[in-house]
């Protein structure tokens, strides 16, 4: 018994041996690292949605009119301003200034809703569609809006500090001015999406996409963008001290007269990407890919100091 048990074991070994070498050469054939492999790819352009201030009447009530059911298959219920429920339909109802603070309406569709100003702090509202709402000035604070669909919706200056976002989606939304304070939007998709001047500090933006992102003038000091795609974004004038772009995707990215002391650039991929008049202090780009001529002049040890005068 004990050879056969021998034998079972060594060819079992041999089998893990092929199955490993397998995924690696694979993985090299197709040429990616074990790295860019957790990096999301870059949307398909002809995919983008446009900027949601830029939807007419008949487009937004297309959207609104698209016919959905709950995960279980029930068509939803009409909700009660007084009292939301899960699953409610809120679609087109006005919601301005509505206070509902601990309130639950997992699943709750709100396409096209108007609700700005309201008072939703400490709230669940995870799974939601809030595709092409006007949800201005309105504070989620503390919030679950996981997994919620908010494409082309309107977030001007909304507030979601210590909010779990994540698994979201915003592309084409109006997010300018957006706070967000230690919040979780990891696995998110922020696609030609307007952020600027929010401010997202401490903030978890992992394996997120950026792409085609305006980011000008945000504020994202602390955040985390590690294995995010942010191509094409466009950061200048951000405040950017301590970020970490770790093997982060950045090509053809513009970090122009962004603010960069102590951010992390290690396994990044630079290329094309534009840093004229960026102010960097201890800025690590230790194993960075395509690492801009004017950059690396400026390197000491992987750090770079100062300000980036050249253009590329």
């Amino acid at each position: 018994m004990k050879p056969l048990i021998k034998y079972l074991s060594f060819s079992l070994l041999i089998v893990l041996g092929f199955i490993i070498t397998g995924c690696a050469e694979k993985s090299q054939v197709s040429g990616e690292s074990e790295e860019t492999s957790l990096i999301p790819k870059t949307p398909d352009t002809s995919t983008y949605l446009e900027l949601a201030n830029y939807l007419d009447d008949d487009e937004i009530e297309s959207i609104i009119n698209i016919e959905t059911t709950l995960k279980n298959g029930e068509k939803r219920k009409k909700g009660l301003v007084p009292v939301p429920q899960d699953g409610d339909d809120f679609r087109r109802v006005n919601l301005d200034n509505a206070y509902w603070h601990d309130v639950s309406v997992v699943e709750g569709d709100f396409r096209g809703a108007s609700m700005r100003s309201a008072q939703c702090e400490g709230s669940n509202f995870s799974n939601c569609d809030f595709r092409v709402a006007d949800i201005r000035w309105t504070n989620f604070d503390r919030s679950n809006l996981s997994n919620s669909n908010f494409n082309q919706a309107r977030l001007f200056h909304d507030h979601v500090n210590f909010t779990n976002l994540e698994n979201c989606t915003f592309l084409g939304a109006n997010m300018f001015g957006m706070e967000g304070h230690h919040a979780v939007l990891r696995n998110s998709n922020m696609t030609n999406a307007l952020m600027k001047d929010a401010e997202f500090p401490e903030a978890d933006l992992t394996h997120c996409l950026f792409v085609n992102t305006r980011l000008i003038r945000a504020v994202m000091t602390g955040s985390d963008f590690e294995y995010s795609n942010c191509s094409f974004a466009d950061f200048s004038g951000g405040g950017l001290d301590k970020t970490s772009f770790k093997n982060t995707l950045l090509k053809n990215a513009n970090f122009q007269g962004a603010r960069l002391h102590n951010a992390d650039f290690e396994g990044a991929d630079l290329e094309g990407t534009y840093f004229y008049g960026a102010h960097l202090g201890e800025t690590n780009f230790a194993g960075a890919k395509n690492i801009p001529d004017e950059i690396k002049e400026m390197l000491v040890d992987g750090k770079a100091s100062g300000n980036v005068l050249k253009r590329k």
